[in-house]
């Protein structure tokens, strides 16, 4: 997307009542030419003073990278584990469970907040998932967002079953016991796996969930989940 595309989207953001807007890549990581058109949008939207916390999901990071965009404007840094690190090298090869961790180490460094969470469904057990958590507050990040596997033909997990709705949402009470104090939002799989039990998402111990579109799959009417929310006797904020 160009400069112009980006800062258009982040205006439609506010419209549907978004808390925060992310810039979000593909990729093991950004160049220095892409970090500068980064920095530049993060700038633009302070300047104007869009009304949306300024967030961004690029990868691996190097502290240098991190200050300038730090400087730029960015807010918060979106960097997830995925997993436990015992079950990390099963779903990923082109990297260690190692460097994820030091890149949320990265962003803390530069006074950056940071969301970490991980994905579920891929096969991982319990254990994994609590390791995760514990893993979590530990580092002390800010934010968790949960991400539940949502299966696509051609990929190497195509054949696994999505995970129970109620296994989904005792997945986030787990959560939010180990981490009283904060944000978990429930993200990615959300629509798929947990259809029509999407508001217990809030009863189970979460207090926030991303709205609109994901990287590679559709996302339900932002409208809807205002909807949803208000029928909750709950405030988006």
């Amino acid at each position: 997307m160009s400069e112009k595309e980006i800062l258009a989207a982040a205006r439609r953001a506010i419209e549907v009542k978004a808390g925060r807007f992310g810039i979000v890549t593909s990729g093991r990581r950004v160049k220095g030419k892409e970090v500068q058109v980064i920095a530049r949008v993060l700038k633009q939207m302070k300047e104007e003073e869009i009304p949306v916390s300024r967030c961004a999901s690029l990868g691996s990071l190097s502290v240098q990278e991190a200050l300038i965009l730090k400087k730029a404007g960015l807010q918060r840094y979106h960097h997830n584990l995925e997993t436990s690190p015992d079950f990390f090298p099963r779903i990923c090869t082109t990297h260690t469970f190692e460097e994820r961790m030091a890149t949320v180490k990265t962003a803390k460094e530069a006074g950056l907040e940071v969301c970490s969470g991980g994905i579920f469904g891929l096969g991982e057990g319990l254990k994994d998932r609590i390791r995760l958590a514990f893993i979590l507050k530990e580092l002390d990040v800010d934010s968790v967002p949960l991400n539940f596997l949502h299966t696509i033909p051609g990929t190497p997990v195509e054949h696994l079953p999505s995970l129970p709705p109620l296994e989904i949402l005792k997945t986030i009470a787990l959560f939010r016991f180990i981490l009283p104090t904060k944000d978990i939002k429930v993200c990615g799989g959300r629509e798929q796996n947990l259809r029509s039990l999407q508001p217990f998402i809030f009863p189970a111990g979460a207090n926030g969930m991303l709205i609109g579109d994901y990287l590679t799959t559709r996302g339900q009417d932002p409208r809807l989940d205002l909807e949803m929310i208000e029928d909750l006797g709950l405030k988006a904020i």
